[in-house]
């Protein structure tokens, strides 16, 4: 698979770290299952992150090992006590990295949120959105932000819009083309409250792709402004 579009390294450093919405987090996980790039760089990050804390470790116990032994010396000079041994730093774990199948199956993070019966893109039970536009809500897995599959028919475009907060999609199937460019199979937009754009499938394949929120999308048109609310998106 040969992809081209990836999370930002900030969102990356934020997975490994573990301070993504579950949204978005769900939405890395697919994504790492067919990228061994990303999942090289967010083990990468898990490994920084895990030095630097094991650094912080050493040097909190030094000071306080240093307290310590001046302390029990003050103590000695008048008990005639011995020093007590100098406990080792704990050692930090680091987290592994997530592998997966391809996307010609449904990766396993994703998996786990379909409903029971649910083993590929056709069981998935599609709502109309639009016309050529369908899409389906995972059950929530938190208060903030929304996850969702969209399938959008060829040719057919998802209305000018921008964002209140975080946007990120997966391609999972099919792709599409907007003002920052084509996206495929494997690829992620990841998108801030800068970015307006239209995305439309542009082959004749139907596009299939995971989109994560963390607010309302920001309609630049009056008629999907007034039916966002029906929809939740």
């Amino acid at each position: 698979m040969n992809i081209k579009h990836h999370p930002t390294d900030q969102t990356l450093m934020d997975y490994a770290g573990g301070s993504l919405s579950q949204a978005m987090e769900l939405l890395v996980a697919t994504h790492m299952t067919v990228c061994p790039h990303c999942r090289d760089k967010v083990s990468g990050f898990e490994t920084m992150a895990g030095a630097a804390l094991e650094s912080t470790d050493k040097m909190a116990m030094a000071n306080h090992s240093l307290d310590h032994v001046m302390a029990m010396l003050e103590r000695d000079t008048a008990n005639e006590n011995t020093v007590e041994e100098v406990i080792e730093p704990r050692k930090i774990a680091v987290g592994e990295s997530i592998t997966g199948s391809a996307m010609t199956a449904l990766p396993r993070p994703l998996a786990e949120l379909l409903p029971v019966g649910v083993n590929s893109l056709e069981d998935i039970p599609w709502k109309t959105l639009a016309p050529g536009v369908k899409h389906f809500q995972l059950k929530s897995i938190e208060s903030k932000g929304t996850v969702r599959l969209m399938k959008i028919a060829p040719g057919v475009s998802i209305p000018d819009h921008g964002h209140h907060g975080h946007e990120m999609t997966l391609l999972i199937k099919g792709s599409y083309i907007d003002e920052i460019g084509r996206f495929r199979a494997g690829d992620v937009a990841d998108l801030d409250d800068d970015v307006d754009h239209q995305p439309i499938a542009d082959t004749a394949e139907e596009c299939i792709c995971l989109i994560a929120t963390d607010a309302p999308m920001k309609f630049n048109q009056l008629l999907p402004k007034l039916l966002q609310p029906f929809f939740g998106i």
